[in-house]
């Protein structure tokens, strides 16, 4: 047997051992791209691991401000941003506000009304807050992203307009899907509702992290006609949002 074949015998059956969690990862578009090579799958889904364990995106910020992000979804969000050009992005899970900083500077370049409503149980963005443009653009509503309450305040203030939406607060499939339940409704058409961290529980990191945000857009798609997931966000293949761009077609 020749070093090439058995290279790719070492590499099929890799891909045979991991196939379901290749599968998950959005490899749809690699494979469009890459020409549905077997060793393009796997060094995918190797590097997207390796990127994750090292914690990167522990590091990354905006203007000095932890975002907690992969830069590959950040430009895909601001492209989104660009794109859309909504009046209100709703957000939540605002953590240290880095990420909300940085979609309000997209936002102040594309729409000179846009706001982001962004919904946590507490306020931990004392670094953000200081900058101008947060305190212009920025409105935090404290309490449980699922509240009656405070979707039904949602609701009623983007009525009518333009909505971009990001989930990104508690990861377990329950949450999630309570959040995309709510809302999703909210959504513009060719806008969209953008599920963070669909990779964990395997796929492909965190494996033993049990269902969470990939298991609850599946589990949303199953009877939802007016979302579809667009792999073509995920075209720098860096992503930790595999499957989590859902985009409203009608």
């Amino acid at each position: 047997m020749s070093a090439v074949s058995f290279i790719k015998r070492i590499l099929t059956q890799a891909v045979h051992n991991t196939t379901d969690r290749i599968a998950n990862f959005g490899v749809n578009l690699a494979a469009h791209h890459l020409g549905k090579r077997i060793e393009d799958r796997v060094v995918i889904h190797k590097f997207n691991k390796i990127y994750y364990d090292f914690e990167l995106f522990e590091k990354m910020g905006w203007l000095g401000v932890k975002t907690g992000q992969n830069p590959c979804d950040n430009w895909v969000m601001q492209e989104i941003i660009t794109e859309v050009k909504p009046d209100f992005i709703i957000e939540t899970g605002t953590g240290e506000g880095g990420t909300t900083l940085f979609y309000a500077t997209v936002l102040s370049q594309v729409n000179e009304l846009g706001k982001i409503l962004t919904i946590d149980l507490v306020p931990q963005f004392g670094k953000a807050s200081k900058f101008k443009l947060f305190q212009e653009r920025v409105e935090f509503i404290q309490g449980s992203t699922t509240s009656p309450k405070i979707v039904e305040a949602v609701t009623q203030r983007v009525k009518g307009k333009k909505v971009l939406i990001t989930l990104d607060s508690k990861h377990t499939k329950e949450n999630v899907l309570n959040e995309i339940k709510c809302y999703a409704p909210l959504v513009s058409r060719d806008s969209y509702l953008v599920v963070q961290d669909t990779n964990a529980n395997g796929h492909p990191v965190l494996p033993d992290f049990g269902p969470g945000p990939y298991e609850a857009v599946q589990e949303f798609l199953k009877t939802d006609k007016n979302f579809v997931i667009d792999h073509n966000r995920e075209k720098f293949l860096l992503t930790f949002y595999p499957s989590g761009y859902l985009k409203r077609i009608k």
